[in-house]
C-alpha cells in the first residue's frame, strides 16, 4: 500500500534514548512521557494540515486519473489505507479548509485536533471562524460536538 522506496523523514521514536525503552525496571518520568506525548499530537495535526493541502492539489490535477484510478476515493483508499467513509471526510475537510485559514492554521500548529477540525468544518463559515476557534478552544472533541451538531452556522 505505502510506497516503501522512499523513507525521508522517518524519524525514529527516541524512545530508548529517552529512557522508555520498555524494561522492566525502568520508571520514566510521567511529565516526560507526557510531554513526548503531546509532541506527538501537535507533530500529527501538523501532518493532517499538510495532507489536507496536498489533497487539494491531487483534486485539482485529478492525481487519480494519471494513476489508474477511477476517483480520488479509490486513489485514498488503495494508495494511503483510508476507509471509504475516512476518504470522503479528509477530502471534505481538506476543501473547507481552503476558506477557514484560521482554522487550518490551527490544525497546522497543532491547537486544535483533526477530530476537533473534522467537526469545527460542519458548521464554521468565514464569517464564523473566529467565533468558532474561541468556542472549541480547550475543549474536547466530545466537549465541543454538542454546540456543533445543534448549531446554526
Amino acid at each position: 500500500m505505502f510506497d516503501r522506496g522512499n523513507d525521508e523523514g522517518v524519524v525514529c521514536s527516541g524512545l530508548d534514548s529517552a529512557g522508555f525503552g520498555g524494561g522492566r525496571d525502568a520508571a520514566p518520568d510521567w511529565r516526560q512521557l507526557d510531554r513526548q506525548l503531546r509532541g506527538v499530537a501537535r507533530r500529527r495535526a501538523a501532518l493532517d494540515a499538510e495532507e489536507a493541502r496536498w489533497l487539494v492539489l491531487a483534486q485539482q490535477v485529478e492525481l487519480h486519473r494519471r494513476l489508474g484510478y477511477a476517483s480520488l476515493h479509490e486513489y485514498l483508499e488503495r494508495t494511503l489505507g483510508y476507509g471509504p467513509r475516512a476518504a470522503r471526510e479528509r477530502l471534505r475537510v481538506a476543501s473547507a479548509l481552503q476558506v477557514l485559514p484560521r482554522t487550518a492554521a490551527a490544525l497546522a500548529r497543532g491547537e486544535q485536533s483533526y477530530s476537533a477540525v473534522r467537526e469545527l468544518t460542519r458548521v464554521v463559515r468565514q464569517d464564523t471562524e473566529r467565533v468558532w476557534l474561541d468556542a472549541a478552544a480547550g475543549k474536547t472533541v466530545h466537549g465541543s460536538r454538542p454546540w456543533s451538531r445543534g448549531a446554526s452556522r
